[in-house]
C-alpha cells in the first residue's frame, strides 16, 4: 500500500471554534478550501466569490511569506503549460462568454491541462494529516501552489490562522473595513453553499439563545472605539458559544 506523506497541522482555538459554530469538522474545511482554489481566477479570471476567495488567501500568503517558484527544465511542461495559460488567458478575454458556458469551459480546459501535465510531474493527489485524515489535492491547488513557490503545508497552517469570526465582526459590522479571504471563504461556505442550504444543525435552540446574544453584543459594541476590545469581546462570546455546543454533545 503506498504511503502518504504526512504533514503536521495545529488547529488554533478560533479556527476549532469558527469549524463548530459553524457545523464543520476542520478537515472538512481544509478540504473546502483547497477545492475551490483556481488557477483562473489565480491569472485574474472573473470567478465566484468561493473561488476569489480561497485563490486570494493564496495570493495573500505569497505576499507575507514570499516564496520561490522552482525553474522548469522539462520542455514539455513548459510548452502545455504556455498552451493552456493562452488558452485560459483568450477565455478571460472575451467579454462576450456567457458565465455558465465559461464555467464549462474552464473546466474542460482545466481537466484537459491536468490530463496533460499529472503523468510527467510529481504533483501529489492526496496529503495525510497528522491525525490521519486524507486531504485530496486538486490540480488547481497544486498549480498555484508551484507557481508560487510556496509549500502546501504552511499555506494549509496559514489558511487555519487567518480564520477569525471575532475579529471579522469586529471590523465589518456596519461596513466592510477589511474581510479576510480565510474567514470570508468559510462565511460563503456555511451561509450560501448548496452543501450547506439542506443542512440541519444540530442544538437548534442552543444556535437561537446564542444568535440572539449576538445581537444584543452588537449593540453593546457600537459605543466601543477600540478595536482590540471589540476584538476581545467577540472572542469571549463565540468562546462561550462554542463551549456551550461541547457541553450539549458530551
Amino acid at each position: 500500500m503506498e504511503t502518504k506523506r504526512q504533514i503536521k497541522l495545529n488547529y488554533t482555538q478560533e479556527f476549532k471554534i469558527a469549524c463548530k459554530i459553524n457545523n464543520l469538522k476542520p478537515e472538512e474545511l481544509l478540504q473546502y478550501f483547497i477545492s475551490y482554489v483556481s488557477f483562473y481566477a489565480f491569472i485574474g479570471g472573473n470567478m465566484d466569490p468561493m473561488y476569489f476567495w480561497a485563490t486570494t488567501a493564496c495570493i495573500d500568503f505569497k505576499e507575507v511569506h514570499g516564496g520561490q517558484p522552482q525553474p522548469v527544465n522539462d520542455h514539455r511542461i513548459q510548452e502545455i503549460c504556455l498552451k493552456y495559460i493562452k488558452k485560459l488567458t483568450a477565455l478571460n478575454m472575451s467579454s462576450g462568454t456567457y458565465k455558465i458556458i465559461a464555467h464549462y469551459k474552464i473546466a474542460s480546459l482545466m481537466k484537459e491541462w491536468s490530463l496533460a501535465m499529472l503523468p510527467i510531474t510529481d504533483y501529489e493527489l492526496e496529503i495525510q494529516t497528522s491525525d490521519g485524515y486524507l486531504l485530496e489535492l486538486t490540480f488547481d491547488f497544486n498549480l498555484v501552489c508551484r507557481m508560487n513557490g510556496t509549500k502546501i503545508q504552511e499555506l494549509l497552517q496559514y489558511f487555519i490562522n487567518q480564520v477569525s469570526l471575532a475579529r471579522e465582526r469586529a471590523l465589518n459590522l456596519h461596513q466592510v473595513v477589511k474581510t479576510d479571504p480565510s474567514t470570508a471563504f468559510l462565511l460563503l461556505l456555511s451561509s450560501n453553499h448548496e452543501s450547506f442550504r439542506n443542512k440541519i444543525l444540530p442544538q437548534q435552540d442552543l444556535y437561537k439563545k446564542y444568535a440572539a446574544q449576538l445581537q444584543k453584543l452588537d449593540e453593546k459594541q457600537e459605543g466601543e472605539s477600540n478595536l482590540e476590545n471589540k476584538v476581545r469581546n467577540y472572542n469571549k462570546f463565540y468562546l462561550a458559544w462554542y463551549n456551550a455546543l461541547n457541553q450539549n454533545i458530551n
